[in-house]
């Protein structure tokens, strides 16, 4: 064989090395960027719906999302003061209102208007001074009083 064979044989033989020793680190380099970035966005999954727990642990835990209120209904007692911790767990991309949402109860009762912003939550109080059936709803987006799954109803006696 001539020499010039052998070197272009060498030669040949050395980048295949080379491109089989960079083919691992591409890999390995490939997995640890995907390994981050899940593990970055399971990260800020678990802290968001952690910080959604309830502030008010003795307080009604109510959740408003596109979905509508949970729970929907509330039992009270006349002269009886009721507290809920209004939980939103919309982000502000929500498509509709900014992902604010509120919770409006105004017949026959004093007003109640209580305004969530996205991701957080408010705990309010109010007391029933009769004896009936009153309707809630959100009014700040997704279709406000006449979306049917954003009602909610509070039953005294």
């Amino acid at each position: 064989m001539s020499k010039s064979k052998k070197y272009k044989e060498r030669r040949q033989n050395e980048k295949q090395n080379k491109r089989a020793k960079k083919f691992p680190l591409k890999s390995i380099l490939f997995m640890v960027i995907v390994i981050a970035i899940f593990g970055s966005a399971l990260y800020l999954v678990m802290s968001k719906s952690a910080s959604l727990d309830p502030v008010d642990k003795d307080a009604i835990k109510m959740t408003i999302t596109m979905a509508g209120f949970e729970p929907n209904i509330i039992r009270a007692k006349t002269g009886e003061t009721v507290t809920v911790n209004l939980i939103n767990p919309d982000t502000s991309m929500h498509t509709d209102g900014g992902g604010v949402h509120n919770f409006l109860l105004s017949a026959g009762l004093a007003n109640v208007d209580v305004t969530v912003g996205p991701e957080s939550q408010k705990v309010f109080t109010f007391t029933p001074t009769q004896p009936g059936e009153y309707h809630w709803y959100c009014d700040s987006c997704c279709g406000g009083k006449e979306n049917p799954s954003m009602h909610g109803t509070l039953i005294v006696a």
